[in-house]
């Protein structure tokens, strides 16, 4: 029996006892059975205007702490079918993207609908909510954090990793505008990202960053630390960043838009939406543009580092009896997405365009068919790359070009089906999702010493690629006493990647994978819940690890089509307490990676792919969101994280050095708020094979926003007040990080 048979057959038998832990409990007797579901049978609630009593169409429920979320009907209902017992508290964003003050629920009359009232005023000062992340099908064991868009417009952050810098465990790889987040430090297609439900998938080495994406457009970042491999499968073992793009609001015809002007970071951003509502829906438009220079060090420019982009965003909504319909098309392009590298002004790297084309539609709806509730997403996209290392002459060698273009064609057909059985409920489905067509060309561009082309090389690296992925999945809940409920999931997934002729010539691998998990939950004990969770997932090699042979943004890379994926072995432990004032989260995981799939470097700026025998990633995080009153809110983060070889004690790359932030807000009525956020790295002292020891830094970042009137609203902000010294990435080429920094915007809307 081969020793890839044998893993197989491993994998599948531990996943299976998962599935038998899961399935025992549902087998309970009656009588365990009946005891627990006076506590954890699903509800039905309403929502309402506070003010009116109108109902509420179109918003997203979340139960903190637990996973996924609930859409209100034309009436404003809506089914919870999660294990739910008070007291709990309930997060309502409307339509538009606000979010309802948290509702705390002491008591529940399962027989009756829960009203759910939410002010006619939101509270702008709700930014981050620690247990929440209504985008994403996460496990228990997940710790859940969701990011407002008040937060976004208020910090004003150029890219998404900026975006979600606040929430512990996700930390920067790469530097510059492509920085790339990464969950508990597993970088490189170990971390998911999704627009509207969709993946983001790119070839290139640190992973998927969503660089063309303007912070403009989002309405919210949910985040999950852990592992997502039973609901989304390969690359998802890390965790997942969900982005939501705007959605329309149901009411209304309503003109906006927003100008930001920045100084030392030079960038100048514009933006301008129109929406219309119609009750039951509404449709929204938004253009936008941004145009960024070379950003000042605390010293001097740092060359190489501006960008670029603009596009258009367009999205439907219609709610119609118990579902809704959403349909968004999205094109970003980006433009000169500059690397700054120490060694720029010999070699300048950067992408001369980026242009992204998205479409995405889903239809969510509750009862249908015997089920609670039937959720169906599909995606198409298409992906246009360009890299340049580009060669500056000198007075006896000409310049030259190396360069990278990339096109592929990108799709997904996720199905979902929820139905409460007894006291528990399951959630089954499938997901089939791929990159195909892809063509990628190694080029060669020769010139003279006068500064014109003499000749271009055109090598065919991939003439035609793709890797499909078809899942499986089901997970379910169950009690297993009072207060105590199991939770388990079971995914079998087929990986077949394919190249067509250029440099690796006609090849074929596929794999059958299995994932799954099992969790225990305790909970609430005076607001308090523990969980404790067991995981196995994969990540399959993107096309490029396997097949691509040409210039990267670190020099040059070499597939190797015998990769075998990785796997993992998971624990997560996990304590929530939440108030509709005072949410408060600590996690401890350790994880073991199985045939690590690593980039390594024989000679300077020469990558190859190998597999690596395992690693080991552990860490701590700790994470509070509180009002204080007086207007005052508080959040602070902890995070702690170690990753090894432990075959010989390595460290890992793109492991965070440890880090605490606070962030104080203060809001004056409705009309004036402000901020402070203080983040303290330790010393990077464990450099991986690719990195270098880097120093600790501060930054100290302040900002304030006013409406001048209802309609009009300044927005400010410095960061890096202090003017901190410290590296944009532990990379051995690596530039200053922005030194001090600040923004001006002012926002309008009719």
């Amino acid at each position: 029996m081969s020793q890839r048979t044998s893993a197989l057959k491993k994998g599948v038998r531990s996943v299976c006892w998962t599935l038998a832990l899961f399935l025992a409990p549902v087998a309970a007797p009656d009588a365990l059975a009946g005891e627990a579901s006076k506590n954890g049978e699903a509800f039905e609630g309403r929502v309402v205007d506070g003010r009116t009593g109108d109902p509420v169409a179109g918003a997203e429920i979340t139960v903190l702490g637990q996973t996924g979320s609930a859409t209100t009907d034309a009436d404003g209902r809506f089914r919870w079918t999660g294990d739910v017992r008070p007291p709990f508290v309930i997060l309502v964003t409307l339509p538009g993207g606000r979010v309802a003050r948290p509702v705390e629920v002491n008591s529940l009359d399962r027989s009756a609908v829960l009203t759910v009232e939410i002010q006619s005023t939101v509270t702008e000062d709700v930014t981050v909510a620690a247990g929440a992340a209504p985008s994403i099908d996460a496990s228990p064991g997940a710790a859940l954090t969701m990011v407002s868009a008040r937060d976004i417009a208020q910090r004003s952050p150029a890219n998404l990793m900026q975006a979600v810098e606040n929430i512990p465990g996700v930390n920067q790889v790469s530097e510059g505008q492509a920085a790339v987040p990464a969950v508990r430090g597993l970088a490189r297609g170990r971390t998911l990202i999704l627009i509207d439900g969709s993946r983001v998938t790119s070839e290139r080495r640190v992973g998927p960053s969503a660089t063309f994406l303007d912070t403009a457009v989002i309405e919210g970042i949910d985040v999950a630390r852990g592992p997502g491999s039973v609901a989304y499968g390969s690359d998802a073992f890390g965790g997942v960043i969900s982005v939501r793009t705007q959605r329309p609001p149901y009411e209304g015809l309503s003109v906006g838009g927003s100008f930001t002007l920045g100084a030392g970071i030079p960038d100048r951003r514009g933006d301008v939406t129109v929406a219309r509502g119609f009750g039951q829906g509404g449709f929204l438009a938004t253009v936008h543009g941004r145009d960024v220079d070379d950003y000042d060090g605390p010293d001097e420019t740092v060359f190489n580092s501006g960008w670029s982009d603009y596009g258009v965003l367009l999205r439907g909504e219609r709610v119609a009896g118990p579902g809704r319909f959403t349909a968004s098309w999205q094109s970003d392009l980006g433009r000169d997405i500059e690397r700054p590298r120490s060694n720029a002004r010999t070699v300048r790297f950067y992408y001369p365009f980026e242009n992204s084309h998205r479409f995405s539609a889903s239809y969510e709806a509750g009862e249908v068919g015997g089920l609670d509730l039937v959720r169906v997403s599909t995606f198409l996209g298409t992906i246009e790359q360009r890299t340049d290392q580009d060669r500056f002459p000198t007075a006896s060698r000409p310049r030259d070009i190396e360069r990278a273009d990339i096109s592929a064609k990108d799709f997904q057909v996720r199905v979902l089906g929820e139905k409460a059985v007894g006291s528990g409920h399951v959630e089954f489905g499938v997901d089939l999702n791929g990159r195909y067509g892809l063509e990628a060309h190694d080029i060669f561009v020769q010139y003279d010493l006068a500064g014109a082309v003499t000749s271009t090389i055109d090598n065919l690296s991939v003439d035609s690629a793709r890797r499909i992925d078809t899942g499986l999945f089901v997970q379910g809940t169950a009690p297993v006493a009072r207060a105590v409920s199991a939770t388990g999931g079971l995914r079998l997934d087929r990986v077949g990647s394919v190249n067509e002729g250029g440099y690796f010539g006609d090849r074929s691998v596929s794999h059958t994978a299995a994932a799954g998990f099992a969790a225990v939950s305790a909970g609430p004990f005076s607001n308090t819940t523990l969980t404790a969770q067991v995981s196995r997932g994969f990540r399959d090699p993107t096309i490029s690890d396997r097949f691509f042979r040409g210039p990267s943004g670190r020099g040059f890379i070499t597939g190797n089509p015998d990769l075998d994926p990785e796997t993992s072995l998971q624990i997560d432990l996990g304590a929530r307490y939440s108030t509709s004032t005072l949410r408060v989260g600590a996690y401890y995981y350790h994880y073991r990676i199985t045939n690590l799939v690593e980039r390594y470097e024989p000679e300077p700026d020469f990558f190859f792919f190998r597999n690596r025998g395992r690693a080991r990633v552990q860490g701590v995080e700790f994470e509070v969101q509180a009002e204080l009153g007086g207007g005052y809110a508080l959040e602070g983060a902890l995070q702690v994280g170690r990753g090894v070889v432990p075959e010989d004690g390595t460290a890992l790359d793109d492991i965070s050095p440890d880090t605490g932030s606070v962030v104080l807000r203060k809001a004056w009525s409705n009309r004036v708020s402000a901020f402070a956020r203080l983040a303290i790295y330790a010393e990077d002292d464990r450099p991986g094979p690719g990195e270098i020891v880097a120093p600790g830094h501060t930054n100290l970042d302040l900002g304030a926003s006013w409406f001048v009137t209802p309609r009009v609203e300044l927005r400010g902000a410095v960061r890096n007040l202090l003017n901190d010294e410290y590296y944009g990435s532990p990379d051995r080429r690596f530039v200053f990080a922005p030194g001090r920094n600040a923004y001006v915007t002012i926002a309008v809307k009719f």
